[in-house]
């Protein structure tokens, strides 16, 4: 193959893997990818040319892949981690080892785009890298192209099974990527026929071989045209129907939420503490806007806390980005939050979050520990949030809609968990509350009125009448069945959730804040006065409405009057109260012990030790794969030959498994020879191994008149493998290695499939035709 024929067909190739490459940018959405991923094509296309250049081993090759892996890793995929932007310093090379192992894994459980996580460009890095060697080496040095192909056609699956289920461009990608590969295969083709032709005269041959380039440009031309017809017209025809299923919407990434205390339980000694409580600074949000300290979906009877169950409606938690992947219009926000007094894990957010960036000492840590619910805008740090902390958030308040759009609008096809117990004062005030309603907007301003008009306000402080906190089965079945409805918004927002969820409508409870409206978008110090709860119902096209039950607090208990003493009730049988310690949690331990208890130092050297382990595997499996795939040939070849329908047959199969035998030991065998011709060859190189016995039984066998026994067949291939020991035994033991990895003979036949005389046209003694 020329020097311009090799360049053509990796040319070809780094197109093709470049192309395979490109769904996986739905995933990561940045420069970052681009520039990993050419350039890893780039570096293993090169890689692979020069080495079929020098005529490197196979091996070689492979050894060269890996060290490009380590020695450019660092500029391609690691710049910021980089100095200068592309020296492999330990810590660069050990990231890049781990990474091998753990990127995959990685790319699947964080949520797309993948931006802010440079460790993941790793994976394009590394599959443009080693898919442009492979196929860039099977491209040039093997004659067939189906093995070519076969690189590219797994990095473009692989591609897919990584992105997301929009993919980029999918009917480009894939006109194009059969476009180029039947060009491709035609064009080689032509060439191959082209080259092949052959007369007495130089100049005729080349006339020939031009004719032949010229009517391959064509053809390729037209296949080119045709495949992108055939996938646009395709690709338009299935329109929106055609899905695809991808491995990250198969995977949950796993957040124990259990872990952690609901902050509702925490709601009293907010509101009790008031203004001594300084919990955090927020700059930059308009006045009047809801901070979100949670969203709460799932009620067990004792608390409402946060499932992250999935779906629509609940959502995961799972780690994010530079950028979030939001589709919520509104306003656009800047804001920064300086956290003071508030504790636990539960990170205030405003609106949907695009973004969330930490600063100050430690910011990389908390970037690490955060978990974000796009679903609900709930933003947690596993870590814990510790005084000082200080985050921006660019994010998207979402419009309120008006009574007008409300009027006409349609219940969200989301779902939210279905509440595990509920008091049976829950169903006798809805049945109450509801008699006229109809639609369910209707229903949810229904139960929101009887709870604001019925309901009286009291935080149970000092001086307040008292107001037990919680929102138990048995609190709430006593705020509903009470002489009088009196609590504050814990109580009114988990009634009111339970109440609409009975009427199978979704519905959440949210804990935040509330500044005070003249605040402005200046500086505003939230205390635990500023503490309020509230419920949201979602709605076609608006979104998550929020709903406010409480009623106001200057509606305070009134003394209880005849009239109201006499009012008749339902009478229902009631369980016995069940004794309940107010749900208050201790706080959560240091961060620092929370973390040692996490981790053990123990644990770090053995996750340390398996990925380096992980890592070592990972490269051998590069290195011996491509030995690993030619012995499984060799081994099919074998049992083909020893298994042949006819016993001649079998018997000539044991003399071409002992010439592959020569071959692969680097012995000279004629080509076009006889049997005894190429015996007396063998014999010269390697006398011990004595094959011209057994080139004269193969051809008796042959040629014969008679069909050699079954007997003969089998003694005939174990001195076949006595003669192939016999041949190894001669040679060095890097020779005998080399042969063992990369067989020659499995090599020149997916070059040259070899071609060997059917049975009726070898002649035979005796007359036979």
């Amino acid at each position: 193959m020329t020097v311009v024929r090799a360049a053509g067909n990796a040319a070809a190739m780094a197109v093709l893997v470049g192309l395979g490459l490109s769904p996986l940018y739905a995933a990561y959405q940045s420069a970052d990818f681009w520039v990993a991923g050419i350039g890893g094509t780039m570096l293993g296309t090169a890689i692979a040319l020069v080495a079929w250049r020098v005529r490197a081993h196979p091996l070689t090759t492979a050894v060269l892949v890996v060290a490009a892996y380590f020695a450019f890793g660092g500029a391609l995929a690691l710049r910021s981690a980089s100095p200068l932007g592309f020296v492999p310093t330990l810590e660069v090379l050990a990231a890049l080892a781990v990474g091998a192992v753990h990127v995959w894994k990685q790319a699947l459980t964080l949520p797309d785009p993948l931006v802010g996580f440079e460790q993941l460009t790793i994976a394009p890095f590394a599959l443009g890298l080693v898919g442009s060697a492979v196929a860039v080496s099977l491209a040039v040095r093997l004659r067939s192209s189906g093995w070519a192909l076969m690189t590219p056609g797994a990095v473009l699956a692989i591609g897919v099974a990584f992105s997301t289920y929009l993919g980029f461009v999918p009917s480009a990608v894939g006109a194009a990527f059969a476009a180029v590969a039947l060009a491709w295969a035609a064009w080689r083709a032509r060439a191959r026929r082209a080259g092949s032709v052959a007369g007495p005269e130089t100049g005729a041959v080349d006339s020939a071989r031009g004719r032949g380039l010229r009517a391959g440009a064509i053809a390729a031309a037209g296949v080119v045209i045709a495949s992108c017809i055939v996938g646009g017209v395709t690709a338009a025809a299935a329109g929106g129907a055609l899905t695809r299923d991808v491995l990250r919407d198969r995977i949950v990434p796993p957040l124990e939420l259990h872990d952690f205390a609901t902050p509702l339980t925490s709601f009293r000694r907010m509101v009790t503490q008031g203004e001594e409580a300084r919990l955090f600074t927020v700059t930059g949000v308009p006045a009047g806007t809801r901070i979100r300290l949670a969203t709460l979906d799932a009620y067990d009877g004792t608390v409402y806390l946060v499932s992250g169950s999935g779906g629509a409606g609940s959502g995961v938690f799972s780690r994010v980005g530079r950028q979030i992947d939001n589709d919520v219009a509104g306003e656009s926000v800047r804001a920064t939050v300086e956290v003071h007094d508030l504790e636990g894990v539960w990170a205030p957010t405003v609106g949907y979050l695009d973004a969330i960036r930490f600063e100050g000492g430690g910011a990389a840590t908390r970037a690490e520990a955060l978990h974000y619910n796009r679903a609900s805008g709930t933003a947690v740090v596993t870590t814990g949030l510790t005084p000082g902390e200080t985050y921006v958030l660019d994010a998207v308040i979402p419009d309120t809609p008006s009574e007008e759009q409300l009027a006409t609008a349609e219940l969200a096809a989301v779902r939210t968990p279905t509440p595990d117990l509920v008091p049976d004062g829950v169903l006798l005030a809805l049945d109450e509350a509801t008699t006229d309603a109809g639609t369910p907007i209707e229903q949810v301003r229904a139960v929101e009125a009887y709870l604001q008009t019925n309901g009286f306000f009291s935080h149970g402080l000092e001086g307040q009448v008292a107001s037990r906190s919680g929102h138990t089965v048995s609190r709430l079945d006593d705020l509903l069945r009470g002489t009088q409805m009196i609590g504050d918004d814990e109580q009114y927002a988990t009634a009111m959730a339970l109440m609409v969820a009975q009427l199978g409508i979704p519905v959440r409870v949210v804990m935040g804040f509330i500044p005070s409206a003249e605040a402005g978008e200046g500086p505003v110090t939230v205390t635990g006065e500023d503490a309020h709860v509230w419920v949201e119902v979602p709605f076609r096209d608006l979104g998550w409405v929020p709903f406010w039950p409480t009623p106001a607090e200057d509606k305070v208990p009134q003394e209880q009057t005849p009239e109201q003493r006499q009012k008749p009730r339902v009478q229902v049988a009631q369980p016995p109260d069940v004794p309940q310690e107010p749900a208050e949690l201790p706080p959560p331990p240091p961060v620092e012990e929370a973390v040692d208890d996490e981790t053990p130092p123990e644990e770090e050297w053995l996750w340390f030790a398996l990925s380096i382990a992980g890592a070592s595997l990972l490269i051998l499996l590069i290195l011996l794969g491509p030995s690993i795939a030619l012995g499984i040939v060799r081994g099919v070849r074998r049992r083909r030959r020893r298994s042949a329908e006819r016993l001649a047959d079998r018997v000539h199969g044991g003399w071409a498994e002992l010439l592959d035998e020569a071959s692969d030991v680097g012995a000279a065998v004629p080509v076009g020879a006889t049997r005894r011709e190429q015996a007396l060859a063998l014999d010269a190189q390697h006398p011990i191994a004595r094959v011209a016995e057994l080139a004269a039984r193969a051809d008796v066998a042959v040629f014969g008149a008679h069909e050699p026994t079954a007997e003969e067949v089998e003694r005939y291939w174990a001195d076949v493998a006595t003669a192939r020991r016999g041949l190894r035994s001669g040679v060095p033991w890097h020779r005998r290695l080399r042969a063992r990895l990369f067989p020659a003979s499995v090599l020149r036949g997916m070059r040259r499939p070899a071609r060997r005389p059917a049975r009726a046209e070898l002649p035979r003694r005796g007359g036979a035709a």
